[in-house]
């Protein structure tokens, strides 16, 4: 019966007819989940997100979603909320659930990374994207942030701009350190010596961040342009700005941009002043 119902080539056409007609009368439906542990397969994909409120994570969901439909397979979701022992919790379920793989942003709070080493038990495929570790025997997809980095500071000097400060996110990511070693070899290039005061750091918060641009605003020399981490960091930044009434991001286009991959529209990125 069960070759029949799967159109067995060995089986006769006129009796995989009746089989099917028969199954259909019954309200028969097969044990998906026998089917799957003879195949070994779930073809479920587990996905974990930091946030999904954060535009750029709720994009990814729907982009990866479409792509695994297109492959039957479907998803199983879960977010960490930027805490390293929920995101624990959530890929543990998901590598006990037998998914197919694993595609994973990390917590801002990730630093360890056993978790995710534990799926090489079970020949589970991990790829991390987006927050990626800087251990290298895990799948990564990124932007080449350190090279975009540069070109953005190279594009700001030569407009003119040489107060540049950057707004970081933790330290604890690896997209943070390379934005930070962008920078620094950005301003490097042009015979400069890093100000130090110029690079602040937030933890995501609105707190965070405003305290940060209080810093930077504070400076006997302040910035002309502030590069911020990402669209949240921007918002909140331009928030605190107004609140001295100072007015903020003048149309300066920099062709430099043009070239940097998945920029999140860079120019919501930036702070003039």
């Amino acid at each position: 019966m069960s070759r029949a119902l799967s159109n067995h080539p060995r089986i006769g056409i006129g009796t995989t007819e009746r089989v099917h007609k028969l199954a259909k009368e019954l309200g028969y439906e097969p044990n998906t989940q026998a089917i799957f542990f003879k195949q070994k397969k779930t073809f479920i994909i587990g996905e974990v997100l930091p946030d999904i409120k954060e535009d750029f994570f709720s994009q990814a969901i729907s982009g990866i979603e479409a792509a695994a439909t297109l492959h039957n397979y479907t998803m199983l979701f879960g977010q960490s909320y930027d805490d390293l022992e929920i995101e624990k919790r959530v890929v543990g379920v998901m590598r006990k659930q037998r998914v197919d793989g694993l595609i994973i942003s990390l917590s801002k709070e990730t630093n360890t990374y056993n978790h995710l080493q534990a799926f090489e038990k079970y020949g589970i495929p991990v790829v991390c994207f987006d927050r990626v570790p800087s251990i290298k025997d895990l799948n990564k997809v990124r932007c080449n942030l350190i090279g975009g980095t540069i070109e953005m500071v190279a594009g700001f000097f030569n407009k003119g701009y040489t107060r540049i400060a950057l707004i970081n996110g933790p330290n604890t990511l690896a997209a943070s350190n390379e934005r930070l070693k962008g920078y620094m070899e950005g301003v490097s290039k042009r015979k400069l010596k890093v100000d130090m005061q110029l690079v602040e750091t937030t933890d995501f918060s609105k707190e965070s961040t405003m305290e940060a641009m209080k810093k930077l605003l504070a400076l006997k020399n302040p910035p002309q342009v502030i590069i911020s981490f990402n669209d949240y960091i921007h918002m909140d930044a331009v928030q605190y700005a107004k609140q001295l009434r100072i007015k903020v991001n003048k149309v300066v286009i920099l062709p430099a941009m043009l070239t940097f991959l998945s920029q999140v529209t860079l120019l919501t990125h930036l702070l003039f002043l």
